[in-house]
């Protein structure tokens, strides 16, 4: 099955203060604790400027909610500082993101059809747990339910056509099942009652024994190939939350973690630059599309966020070990203002790969995850963490997030999570 990024599409648009662009493409020890942050509190970020935290209660959906952790939570990442940040930028940020892409209790692609994939399922959900708010995530669970792959296995079909008839086939997709199963066991810390947690242990143990094939991470419940894989999909914190609470599988998970970043090493050459697919030695190969799946694109660019979190959160020194290779090859190609000489694809040498993959600006999708990279990198990458916040704040707290055609969902989604993360507001809530 083959199910990865479409062609770009759509618009570039300049960001005037900070020199950046969003490609309009198809498609994925800071502040405070484990409390809530004080009401107009600020504290210091990495560089010296002022977190501003703001009270909970400034915020419309912790109204009524007897959520664990209400926003904004500033969650210390043990191993990494976050850049100076404003609870109030992160909110616009999800504001903006839910009134354009939550629509009809799904997550939609205007871009491409208004279908709706269960990779943006798990990103709303994500979202809606971590921002607390349980009304979007019950109706986005609500949906993954009503559309199931049809293995059978209570997994979710990887997308739902829109009214164009954008896609089709029948199979999971494992980053959607992952996304989801993780949002899962948050939720069953963050809010009482409900099913949430033997919703998760459901899927955490379909992922193992579906997406999981000798030890090998597919691309979904039907992909049935040990050797076209994904790295991509490739997320080690949540296999450490997953062993804790599987534990059953626990030797299993534990197994897939290593194995992941052995192919991962294998993939990532001297910057960092793995290939959308790769085979199990980590060579780039082609799935569906020999113009992008050997190169770094539209699914690679995800890595550095969904690797560096683990060295954020657990102190995994593979995880550090790879953010700093992206990450310095990231800043070379930045300037002390400006992240706009950043390209939205490279070969694995860092050259422009054959075709349309990489002539244009790198939108959210790389400069999002580029700042979670860095902070997983160390503060020798403090200036790109915070060149990454103030370029993804501005593309989305602007009035432009919410014009149409202005930003795909992909790269808006990428956009959201990532000041989540560089703001302590996406973390284990397990832990």
């Amino acid at each position: 099955m083959s199910r990865r990024r479409l062609a770009p599409v759509g618009l570039l648009l300049g960001l005037s203060s900070l020199g950046c662009a969003a490609a309009a493409a198809g498609g994925s020890g800071g502040s405070g604790g484990s409390g809530t942050g004080t009401g107009g509190s600020t504290s210091t970020g990495g560089t010296g400027n002022a977190i501003v935290m703001n009270d909970p209660s400034t915020y419309p959906q912790n109204a009524g909610s007897s959520a664990a952790f209400p926003y904004p939570q500033g969650h210390a990442l043990p191993n990494c500082s976050f850049p100076a940040y404003n609870t109030d930028t992160v909110e616009t940020a999800y504001t903006n993101w839910k009134a354009k892409f939550f629509v009809g209790n799904t997550v939609i692609r205007p871009e491409n059809g208004n279908d709706t994939v269960s990779e943006g399922i798990g990103y709303g959900m994500l979202i809606g747990v971590f921002m607390n708010d349980q009304p979007m995530f019950d109706a986005l669970w609500s949906y993954a339910k009503a559309h199931p792959s049809g293995k059978g296995d209570g997994l979710m079909t990887w997308c739902i056509a829109g009214g164009s008839g954008s896609c089709s086939g029948p199979n999971s997709a494992t980053d959607g099942d992952e996304d989801i199963a993780y949002s899962l066991l948050m939720a069953s810390r963050q809010w009482s009652g409900g099913t949430y947690a033997n919703d998760a242990m459901t899927q955490i143990k379909a992922i193992m024994a579906h997406d999981v094939s000798g030890g090998i991470l597919e691309g979904g419940d039907g992909f049935n190939n040990t050797n076209e894989i994904d790295p991509s999909y490739f997320t080690p914190s949540y296999y450490r939350a997953f062993a804790a609470y599987d534990t059953a599988d626990s030797a299993a998970w534990m197994s897939l973690i290593d194995k992941v970043y052995s192919i991962l090493q294998a993939a990532s050459g001297s910057d960092g630059l793995v290939p959308n697919w790769v085979s199990q030695n980590g060579a780039g190969i082609t799935v569906s599309n020999s113009m992008v799946d050997p190169y770094f694109g539209y699914d690679a660019c995800r890595i550095p966020f969904r690797i560096a979190m683990d060295y954020c959160l657990n102190g995994e020194q593979r995880a550090q070990t790879y953010a700093q290779l992206i990450s310095t090859f990231y800043a070379s190609k930045a300037t002390t203002s400006s992240l706009a000489a950043i390209n939205d694809g490279y070969t694995t040498t860092g050259q422009n790969p054959t075709g349309t993959l990489g002539d244009y600006a790198a939108g959210m999708a790389f400069l999002g995850p580029a700042g979670v990279g860095a902070m997983g990198a160390g503060d020798s990458q403090a200036s790109l963490r915070d060149l990454s916040y103030k370029t993804i704040k501005a593309l989305t707290t602007s009035p432009a997030m919410n014009t149409s055609g202005t930003f795909t969902y992909f790269h808006a989604s990428w956009g959201v999570l990532s000041l989540m993360a560089m703001s302590g507001n996406f973390w284990d809530m397990t832990q």
